[in-house]
């Protein structure tokens, strides 16, 4: 894998692990996500590694519109407001992560939307969302 993470378009905290997505957080034992400088996901890593999203946090570019979460009437995506109000154990000062400056979550809801961030897989999120159905 290799960085590659130049982009001036937001980018989505909870994207999909695929070839070409950028990987920035690995899931300790204790179950909270370590962020690490992005790198680029390759074929060989989805090959290497099973369950990526129960192991692994990605970014990519969010597709706004093109994405279920996306709330057309706010212009804005759902699913920050929805992590934000899980009941986890929230930071109350803000950790390291390389995706800020460009992060969606945090454009739209500043730095409330980082507190419960390193609580959340991309499995998580998708069991919140179909619990809400």
């Amino acid at each position: 894998m290799e960085a590659n993470f130049n982009s001036s378009k937001k980018m989505c905290p909870s994207y999909v692990g695929k070839v070409g997505a950028q990987l920035f957080g690995v899931v300790n034992k204790d179950g909270k996500v370590q962020f690490i400088t992005p790198l680029t996901v390759t074929e060989e890593f989805i090959q290497q590694n099973d369950n990526l999203e129960q192991r692994f946090r990605f970014t990519g570019k969010c597709v706004e519109k093109g994405c279920t979460q996306w709330d057309n009437e706010e212009s804005k995506c759902s699913l920050s407001k929805k992590v934000q109000d899980l009941d986890t154990i929230k930071n109350t000062e803000l950790s390291f992560c390389p995706i800020r400056s460009q992060c969606r979550w945090f454009s739209q809801d500043g730095k409330d939307a980082c507190f419960s961030c390193n609580e959340i897989t991309r499995n998580m999120e998708e069991l919140l969302l179909n619990f809400e159905k």
